[in-house]
């Protein structure tokens, strides 16, 4: 049986179940095949840990809408002022990692149907 561990405190505790996705996956797939230290502990968020997660949670989604909104903006305005090929190959990349950037502070998101049952 895979032990429990909250993402925000480390302690291993019953909660709020983590959602999988693409970063999730990618992070598991990385400590697989790369590193060979794949724990398999399944993710949650601690009754205790729940604001903090809500907080962290607003800052990723708000960041990344930002940085997606600045990135956009930024290849737009590069296409505007310079419209040729290699200002596209040149924003292009730059605008990626624009949005890339959030995911420096990634909070998953929490299954919703555990959380309905969790707190019926």
């Amino acid at each position: 049986m895979k032990k429990t561990v909250c993402i925000i405190c480390g302690n291993q505790v019953k909660g709020l179940e983590v959602q999988d996705d693409y970063f999730l996956e990618s992070v598991r797939w990385f400590k697989r095949n790369v590193t060979k230290n794949l724990q398999g502990n399944r993710l949650v968020v601690c009754e205790a840990d729940y604001p903090k997660y809500k907080a962290d949670r607003k800052r990723f989604e708000s960041r990344q809408h930002l940085y997606l909104a600045l990135g956009t903006m930024f290849v737009i305005l590069s296409l505007f002022v310079a419209p040729r090929l290699t200002t596209l190959v040149v924003a292009l990349p730059i605008g990626v990692l624009l949005y890339l950037l959030p995911f420096l502070n990634y909070t998953p998101k929490i299954n919703i149907n555990i959380k309905k049952q969790h707190t019926q």
